[in-house]
Order: structure tokens, then sequence, then C-alpha cells
């Protein structure tokens, strides 16, 4: 089953131009968590190596995050997990029912794939919001 695509929304504090490339970049997506399909949000790091996510969980079941590292971006026909090139950065994370998760990883890849699965659907589909905060 293919992962159903979380859309990525960028956003980046202060100005553009040259200083702006060293800025801290903020991207943000969300689904309804009403299935126990993947939801996977795929973006560029943007040449920021460090990063932080937290997955905002106010639904009545479990959240799995997994994070991975891409060579490409995620489309219909490559960049997706267990393409080659796509591959496992860390451990999984729990967002518990009810709160998040939060961690960290300094590993680099030219695109981030932070993908999250429930194993019973929620019965009352509240959205999940997953942030990733890049830095340099």
């Amino acid at each position: 089953m293919a992962d159903t695509v979380i859309t990525a929304i960028k956003t980046s504090p202060g100005s553009t131009g040259i200083k702006g490339e060293l800025l801290p970049v903020l991207v943000t997506g969300s689904y309804a968590a009403n299935d126990t399909d993947y939801h996977a949000m795929s973006f560029p790091t943007m040449g920021k190596r460090f990063m932080t996510y937290v997955i905002d969980n106010p639904s009545d079941k479990d959240v799995v995050v997994t994070i991975y590292g891409s060579h490409t971006a995620m489309t219909d026909s490559e960049g997706r997990v267990g393409d080659p090139g796509v591959f496992l950065i860390g451990t999984s994370e729990t967002a518990t029912a009810g709160s998040y998760a939060e961690a960290t990883t300094d590993e680099g890849a030219l695109y981030y794939i932070i993908r999250c699965t429930s194993a019973v659907a929620s019965a009352t589909g509240t959205t999940v919001t997953v942030h990733a905060h890049l830095m340099a």
C-alpha cells in the first residue's frame, strides 16, 4: 500500500535573501487520524543538517513515527519507503494518544520523510500535526 502524502508547508522566520538561507526553516503538515494507512510528509533539507520534529497527537490512538532519509523527492514512482536510496534514520518514536512525541536527528540527507501510522484507526478522526524544524 502506498503512503498517503501529507502536504508539507514550509515557513521560515525572518528575512529572505542571502541571510534567509542561514535561518531555521519550519515545515508543517497534518492528516486526519481516521485510518491505519501510512501518512508520509517528504521535504528537502534545504542544506540544513539538524532537524527537530514534533508530532502533535490529540487523537485517541497512539501514532508511531519513523524518520527516513532519501536521495530523491517523494513522487509516485520514486523516493518512497522501500525504494532504492531511501534509508531509515534512527528508531521509531511513539506519540501516545492525547500527547506528542519529539526527537532530533543530525543525520544528513537530501530529503527527509516523516512517516506516521496508527495500529487502530481513531474513532474521532482528529487531526494529527507534524512539525519539522530544520537548522544549519
